[in-house]
């Protein structure tokens, strides 16, 4: 089987001897984007357009997907899709990814609306109607689209058992929503690699010190990138926003960035790579840079790059961004453990079906956070989802500081953005911060005692951030 690479080359090569042959640009433009070269993938989708590509709603639906997933451009992205529905009304992956971007800038009404439509166009299709169900909330969704959710529970679909579960959860059905989660998550767990927690647990020093040795502790410039990492479901995407509303701070969202180069040097999500020699740092450091700019154009606000999976190559990225920062998110372990299993994680993360798997991966991300935090105490914060629900304005005033920023007012107006969100807290980032979004745990306190083998007291006594 031919790798991306190899198939991009392939393709180019087709387009360049038979340069009037749409559909080899749209190839090229397809394996580009696989590659991470968007500018190629954009040049090549619309040099198919401009050739009359055959059917060109697909070419103009794709760029819409690398300007709204890869580089954060929402407006460019709706054009493309208004030219795909204008030509195919009926186009369901238009239509879809049209609901798709409405739900990224939070525009509810236009996300319910297209959700429908691809209702309509595609009953089968299970993810429009866990989104719709989404969009609607407990609160307003019409009993009708409620039904329909708790008929289709009946064929084990991860994504309706997933919707549905919030949906019992905030009507205070909580035995309903418990069953919901664990069926959910039995008909995903299918397929999943064997997770190497423990493993890499054992193995933590031998994996992370080589990087540590090349690691500057301080930072020169107090103004670099911020990285947010840490567990996933620990409030970093609420927290890249509560920046995002600073006018200091460019959000890059999750970044494929450092996961794309990190492959490209023979690591994994878990795993880091072999210590790159001084050279290929330098290159990577150009690369980011050139990365951001592409992401955040003109701007000169310091760039977010929220990826909590960074966390297990920190060490890397620090010593190549020798003025970069990193914020670790933190939450009870015991919420972390439950909004886990109420999200559809993907299937590289093999932890997040299984009760006890997610428990020794929070385990992996608390010991790697002691360590980061340890070995670059002035590069380092752990930021904590209790104390900013807590005190919003004093935990972020504190946070600021850190980052040499002065308070801005308008940090916790940050559910007024229509930035693009791309991730499963699309929609809780987009109403104010809730002192009740804690301790969601208690409510579920018997099972999870359960699924973990201890009692109930043991689990209510447990420290909140020592899994």
């Amino acid at each position: 089987m031919k790798t991306t690479q190899q198939q991009l080359a392939h393709w180019r090569q087709i387009a360049k001897s038979e340069p009037a042959n749409p559909v080899a640009h749209f190839n090229c433009a397809w394996w580009a984007s696989k590659a991470g070269d968007f500018d190629a993938a954009i040049a090549g989708y619309e040099q198919a357009i401009a050739l009359q590509l055959p059917d060109p709603e697909e070419a103009m639906t794709n760029l819409a997907s690398v300007y709204s997933e890869r580089l954060g451009d929402p407006g460019r992205a709706l054009a493309w899709l208004e030219r795909a529905l204008e030509r195919k009304p009926d186009y369901f992956p238009a239509v879809f990814n049209r609901a798709h971007l409405a739900e990224q800038v939070g525009d509810r009404s236009t996300a319910i609306a297209y959700f429908q439509q691809a209702r309509q166009l595609d009953p089968e299709n299970a993810a429009s109607l866990a989104r719709l169900a989404e969009a609607w909330g407990a609160t307003d969704i019409p009993e009708a689209v409620l039904n329909e959710l708790r008929v289709g529970a009946d064929q084990a679909d991860p994504d309706i058992l997933l919707a549905l579960a919030r949906i019992e959860e905030q009507r205070g059905r909580y035995g309903a929503a418990w069953q919901a989660l664990l069926a959910a998550n039995h008909a995903d767990a299918t397929g999943r690699p064997a997770w190497p927690a423990s493993r890499y647990l054992t193995h933590l020093e031998s994996l992370t010190a080589p990087t540590l040795d090349q690691t500057p502790t301080v930072c020169a410039d107090p103004r670099g990138p911020v990285f947010i990492v840490g567990m996933f479901r620990t409030g970093s995407t609420l927290l890249e926003q509560l920046l995002a509303a600073h006018p200091s701070f460019m959000p890059l969202g999750e970044s494929e960035f450092w996961p794309r180069e990190i492959a490209a040097l023979g690591g994994g999500m878990l795993l880091p790579p072999a210590t790159p020699e001084s050279g290929v740092r330098s290159a990577l450091a150009t690369a980011f840079d050139q990365h951001c700019r592409a992401r955040a154009g003109q701007a000169s606000n310091r760039v977010t790059d929220k990826r909590p999976d960074n966390l297990y190559h920190l060490g890397l990225i620090a010593s190549v961004l020798p003025n970069a920062r990193f914020v670790i998110t933190e939450r009870d372990w015991r919420d972390t453990l439950l909004s886990v299993l109420g999200t559809r994680l993907h299937p590289q993360h093999g932890y997040a079906t299984h009760i006890p798997a997610i428990r020794e991966q929070l385990r992996v991300c608390a010991d790697l956070a002691d360590r980061w935090q340890r070995h670059m105490p002035e590069r380092v914060y752990r930021f904590r989802y209790e104390a900013l629900l807590a005190a919003p304005e004093q935990t972020l005033r504190q946070l600021l500081s850190w980052l040499h920023e002065p308070w801005d007012p308008a940090c916790l107006e940050f559910h007024q953005l229509t930035n693009s969100v791309r991730t499963a807290s699309v929609w809780q980032v987009r109403v104010p911060l809730q002192a009740d979004r804690a301790q969601r745990w208690p409510a579920f306190q018997r099972q999870m005692a359960a699924a973990l083998d201890v009692s109930v007291s043991e689990l209510s006594a447990a420290d909140p951030y020592q899994p």
